[in-house]
């Protein structure tokens, strides 16, 4: 059999529990956001005066007139992407994985650069599928979700909808592929102490460069770039060139892997 075929079913089989219950989630929570919405007769401004009108009711209640809550003219329950919803599914794709398929492909004797490089196809193939989803999603929730219900999602977030449909596809792409790559990279070497040095750095980069001024300008234009880029060829390379340092140290860890 060939063996790109097994470890394409070993990881479904690896993935498939965690596959259904995020489904199942995503599920339940559209189903009860859609009730949610249903009980607040869409009607923001509404909502907004009954609220106003029970703060007034507990003044008189209590007696203290001095009790306030800043309540906006407009309520709105704004609800995640269901599409972003499946993006719970990156990390642990690159947790399960490289956890769960290494030591099935290496009994069915498959060896490690052949089972490195299908587990970067998986990833690949992921990061598309997921980024053609969102992609797909996003002008159904703009023009029918929207209608009854506010929703946020990450092609706005990050203002990807400024490069048009193709151009927001390619870079939700390589940044699924980037956190994929880095996930691969923190998990394929859980027990050589330079993965303990790399997870260490990496844990402390962020409060640290934040909490020092000199530091938090270059942090905050680090994420600038690799997130709110107005150039889609720079956010791809960035984006791209960081992806292949991670595949490079993931590969540096496998090879030596015995477990």
């Amino acid at each position: 059999m060939n063996k790109m075929k097994v470890q394409l079913q070993v990881s479904w089989l690896r993935m498939k529990l965690a596959i259904w219950i995020l489904v199942a989630a995503i599920a339940v929570s559209v189903i009860a956001n859609f009730t949610i919405n249903m009980a607040l007769g869409n009607d923001p401004q509404q909502d907004a005066q009954d609220v106003a009108a029970a703060v007034g009711e507990l003044r008189e209640l209590t007696g203290n007139n001095d009790l306030s809550i800043e309540v906006p003219s407009e309520m709105e329950n704004v609800n995640v992407s269901s599409a972003n919803m499946l993006l719970v599914l990156l990390p642990l794709l690159a947790i399960i994985l490289p956890l769960k398929t290494f030591r099935p492909m290496m009994n069915f004797g498959d060896s490690r650069r052949r089972y490195f490089a299908g587990l970067l196809g998986v990833y690949a193939v992921s990061a598309v599928l997921l980024a053609l989803v969102n992609s797909l999603w996003w002008p159904f929730e703009q023009n029918v979700i929207r209608t009854h219900s506010q929703t946020y999602n990450l092609i706005e977030v990050f203002g990807w909808e400024q490069f048009g449909f193709i151009g927001a596809f390619v870079y939700q792409t390589v940044f699924y592929f980037f956190v994929l790559a880095l996930f691969n990279l923190l998990f394929s070497g859980l027990k050589s102490p330079i993965s303990w040095v790399i997870w260490t750095v990496l844990i402390a980069a962020i409060p640290i460069g934040t909490s020092i001024a000199s530091l938090r300008v270059h942090v905050a234009d680090f994420f600038l770039a690799l997130l709110f880029n107005d150039s889609l060829v720079s956010a791809i390379g960035l984006n791209l060139g960081l992806s292949l340092v991670f595949v490079a140290g993931a590969w540096l860890f496998t090879r030596r892997r015995t477990f």
